[in-house]
């Protein structure tokens, strides 16, 4: 007998002779309330809700199976095939350099056309995991009933399998519009609005194929939404001096029509700003932030790191933020879009340039609130703008 089933016994047996045991026995309702006890203490094996992680979170709130709730639709519970079918989607699109933004929303299509069901048959003669018409040009049947080859259609770009016509999602600037309006560009469906109640659960799925945990980058509390926040932006354009509270903007060196974007700086102060925390957006007031992290080993998610041309405080040029499993989010430089680097302290490029850490969010409260005010203690509000 396991610990779980021990204790949910003796929970049962002292509520029964507390008094409550008669009606409880007479109602057969005590393997109900088991499965309550159970329940409560992590019993249930299967998926279920994440847990308050924001739609879109590229991660994986674990469980034997994907299980969540679609408004409109019900539930869904994302089986071993569908997760593979998923899976292949999901790595046709790193190949392709893809950013988290554009697998969800592949994810997304393919969950609204076939519930990533590679299906023989649909509307008129569309086939596939994104029922994808041969009469529209994506290919034969046999070609877009592999899941490979209509993966490479969908994101379309140098992997295009069936150029130039129908054109795939990087035929389009994707980045600046919504998740379920940049499906709907490559899909042309006669229900745009579909799409976008997948976002949550694809968000999910990529994270189960990518292997992120949410308990691995600490999605609770303000730590969660301050990371949320940023990877909200994955494959947003470099601006210079770009981004503020509502997110990416227009400047100087990136007028319009170029799209809005941000620099290293705006990016975290953008996610800061989504839990109340005011970060000038300013490399060398952020380096003044918070607490100090002297060690890059001993970084928390959320914390900022910070990377010096001479290993002096007055060569901070860059700032990005720490996403746990030795991985980080930032804004590279112009010409580069918003990303996540892997592998860190493996990377001689980024360790001969760290200078150290900043941990704006209070330990042990998930907040970085002061109680008087809207801003964590410490943070300097003004001073110039500089970085690359």
């Amino acid at each position: 007998m396991d610990k779980k089933t021990l204790i949910v016994i003796v929970l049962v047996c002292a509520f029964l002779f507390s008094g409550g045991g008669l009606f409880l026995a007479g109602s057969g309702a005590i393997v109900a309330m088991a499965g309550v006890f159970n329940g409560s203490l992590g019993g249930s094996k299967g998926g279920g809700s994440s847990g308050g992680v924001p739609p879109g979170t590229v991660c994986d709130p674990g469980g034997e199976t994907l299980k969540e709730h679609i408004p409109g639709y019900g539930w869904h519970t994302v089986d071993k095939q569908q997760m593979a079918n998923a899976a292949v989607i999901v790595h046709v699109g790193e190949a392709t350099k893809i950013p988290e933004n554009g697998l969800i929303i592949a994810i997304m299509t393919a969950l609204q056309e076939s519930k990533l069901e590679n299906i023989r048959g649909g509307d008129r003669d569309s086939v596939g995991l994104f029922q994808q018409r041969p009469s529209a040009g994506w290919g034969s049947i046999d070609e877009i009933m592999d899941p490979n080859y209509s993966a490479k259609a969908f994101f379309g770009g140098p992997n295009h399998p069936a150029p130039p016509n129908p054109p795939g999602l990087l035929a389009y600037k994707w980045e600046t519009m919504g998740k379920g309006q940049a499906a709907q560009k490559v899909q042309a469906s006669a229900f745009p609005e579909a799409y976008d109640k997948w976002e949550s659960l694809a968000g999910k799925i990529v994270g189960r194929a990518k292997d992120i945990k949410c308990t691995d980058v600490g999605l609770e509390g303000d730590v969660g939404k301050v990371i949320a926040a940023a990877k909200r932006w994955i494959g947003t354009p470099y601006c210079w001096a770009g981004g503020d509270e509502k997110g990416p903007t227009n400047e100087e060196r990136c007028p319009p029509p170029m799209p809005p974007g941000f620099d290293c700086s705006g990016l975290m102060h953008h996610a800061y700003a989504q839990v109340g925390i005011s970060l000038y957006p300013y490399t060398g007031n952020q380096w003044e932030a918070g607490t100090r992290v002297h060690n890059y080993t001993d970084l928390k998610p959320g914390d900022l790191m910070f990377w010096s041309s001479d290993g002096t405080v007055p060569g901070i040029h860059h700032v990005s933020m720490y996403l746990g499993n030795d991985s980080m989010i930032h804004a590279p430089r112009t010409g580069k879009n918003v990303e996540i680097v892997t592998e860190v302290s493996k990377n001689s490029y980024w360790m001969n340039q760290w200078i150290g850490g900043s941990r704006i969010l209070k330990e042990g409260s998930g907040s970085g609130k002061d109680s008087g005010g809207t801003q964590a203690a410490g943070i300097p509000l003004i001073g110039p703008r500089r970085e690359i």
